[in-house]
């Protein structure tokens, strides 16, 4: 229940800011956006969306894969003292 509550306010909350957003750019009556200005809006948004969801595979990709695990464990363990190489069955980990 908490969940269906927490995704129905974030709902409402979307539409009422495109609702706002939009109420905005229509009273914009004097301005007005030729070809190019139209391309340069579409171009910018699409490849702003294209950068975004490209590097946030990217951030998944490099989780599963264990590119982000740490190089020692946080806890301090044997072997991570600066100097003291690490045993054979550590560097297996």
């Amino acid at each position: 229940m908490k969940t269906v509550l927490l995704v129905l306010l974030w709902t409402v909350l979307l539409l009422a800011a495109g609702g706002v957003a939009l109420h905005l750019w229509l009273e914009l009556d004097d301005v007005s956006l030729g070809f190019h200005g139209w391309l340069a809006l579409g171009l910018g948004v699409g490849l702003s969306l294209v950068l975004g969801v490209g590097l946030m595979a990217l951030v998944f990709l490099s989780s599963r894969r264990g590119y982000d695990d740490a190089a020692a464990p946080p806890g301090g363990g044997e072997g991570d003292e600066p100097g003291r190489p690490r045993d054979r069955d550590d560097a297996q980990r």
